[in-house]
């Protein structure tokens, strides 16, 4: 019984925007773009968040992991609420316990790295899920259109049979700004990139990196991976300052995702433990107003995880996004009119919500103790056999359903048409009227397999409020 990385995960959102089509559309404009325009970036839909991107990487870090949680951390600079446990959210949606202590982290890039740093140092008896997870907006035209992406990651510390131990950590504070967004801003403002590589990650970046390989009492040539989300031409840099080989540095994802914020250093480490074998040295870094260097170190029970954790079938299960003026839709940066039928007030009753958040939050249904029919939601009746107050509490968030009917409504309102809706069956008899997401139209079919996903359910505008729910989505396949 060691204390380390007992299990990890990672969630990135299925569409995918080529930089060409940004270039396209703003080049005219601002004709420096099209020496960015490689690749793709990774794309929110309208209805995930920090939140939701958050809940996919937990549970995916999750699945199969029966240890009891302690402590949920949750690390973004784009959380929703600023007043309001996201965290605790985020736990209910993955039906932790009660007596849970939750935490919200923010304020700086290096939120995940940090905290992965002082949860590597702590040994502390307590299971910790850390998750980390930004879906930051752009402004259009600029550079950080481009290169942003949006993805989360997740990491379960604790004492048992780890898959990854930590060697050593190391952190550095220098507040050199090479980018930042004031509390009253929408959008990054980034400094010239000369001075960030020159100033910040050539001498930052060597400092965190040596007082880590000190405090891990190793060299740097046993290290057999680097992961640092930065542009090859950096990493480069680096290695050479460094005195390494820069072909051991890992994919920063440009191509396929885009950086991903306070999240990135975690899902670029999630995607190294998806092919790193026993014995493997991985050194982390996270960069922003100094630096962030953790030294892990693979077991053998990594490859148990290997085949279902980790960003890698998000990464092949893509579509395609090839509009630009619906990507500024979807992420609420284009006000279309979409007539009297958006026009509706979306009031949240706060005293239902709370009397039924469980069922709501972490869709907890009931099954019935005299003939096991499952239902949603629970009720005192048993809908099969009519006993009463025979039911207890059993989640359907992961579970896999059955479309049973469907409708494509394209009169009715929604931020990405049609509205698709439709009764979904589950084993046992549970049957939900259900909005779904992530379909294509025409894509759903009668009998489609479907997951559930947490998402955002509406926005309350007046009030600044947003309701989550589950909804049924396409189960991940690799694109053609």
């Amino acid at each position: 019984m060691r204390y380390g990385i007992l299990s990890y995960g990672a969630y990135v959102p299925s569409f995918r925007l080529a930089r060409s089509i940004i270039a396209d559309a703003v080049s005219w404009a601002v004709p420096g773009v099209k020496g960015l325009a490689k690749g793709e970036r990774a794309v929110a839909n309208w209805d995930e968040d920090s939140i939701t991107l958050a809940v996919e990487a937990g549970r995916n870090c999750l699945a199969g992991f029966t240890q009891r949680l302690d402590h949920l951390q949750l690390a973004s600079t784009t959380l929703p609420f600023a007043d309001r446990s996201n965290s605790g959210v985020v736990g209910d949606a993955l039906l932790c316990p009660a007596e849970l202590t939750t935490e919200d982290l923010g304020g700086s890039r290096r939120a995940g790295s940090s905290a992965l740093v002082r949860l590597g140092l702590s040994a502390s008896a307590r299971t910790t899920l850390l998750l980390a997870a930004d879906c930051r907006e752009t402004k259009p035209g600029s550079t950080q259109e481009m290169n942003y992406g949006h993805g989360a990651a997740g990491f379960v510390f604790g004492t048992g049979e780890p898959i990854a131990v930590v060697k050593g950590a190391a952190s550095i504070h220098e507040d050199l700004i090479d980018q930042y967004r004031a509390t009253d801003s929408d959008y990054d403002y980034a400094l010239e990139e000369r001075w960030i590589r020159e100033e910040g990650y050539n001498k930052l970046v060597p400092r965190a990196v040596h007082a880590a390989a000190k405090n891990a009492g190793i060299e740097l040539s046993e290290i057999h991976r680097f992961v640092m989300p930065a542009a090859a031409a950096i990493a480069k840099g680096v290695a050479k300052i460094l005195k390494v080989d820069a072909a051991l540095f890992a994919d920063p994802l440009t191509a396929q995702v885009g950086d991903c914020g306070a999240a990135h250093p975690l899902l670029m480490l999630a995607q190294a433990l998806e092919t790193a074998v026993p014995g493997e040295k991985i050194l982390v870094i996270g960069f922003g107003q100094g630096a962030d260097a953790i030294i892990l170190e693979t077991t053998a029970r990594l490859a148990d995880l290997q085949p279902t954790h980790g960003p890698g079938r998000y990464l092949k299960a893509r579509r395609v996004l090839d509009n630009y003026t619906k990507f500024l839709a979807l992420r609420n940066q284009l006000d279309l009119d979409f007539g009297l039928r958006a026009e509706r007030d979306n009031r949240t009753a706060q005293s239902v919500f709370y009397r039924r958040r469980k069922d709501i939050t972490g869709m907890v249904g009931g099954r019935c103790k005299s003939c096991n029919t499952l239902q949603y939601p629970r009720a005192q009746l048993c809908v099969k056999c009519g006993e009463i107050d025979t039911q207890a509490g059993e989640s359907l968030s992961g579970l896999l359903g059955r479309v049973k009917s469907y409708t494509e409504d394209w009169l009715a309102y929604t931020p990405l048409p049609p509205y698709i809706y439709g009764n979904v069956e589950f084993a046992d008899g549970a049957n939900c009227m259900l909005e779904f997401t992530d379909f294509e139209p025409g894509q759903v079919k009668i009998g489609n397999a479907v997951r559930m996903v947490f998402r955002i359910k509406d926005f309350d505008g007046r009030r600044h409020f947003r309701r989550y729910f589950w909804k049924p989505a396409p189960i991940p396949t690799a694109a053609d």
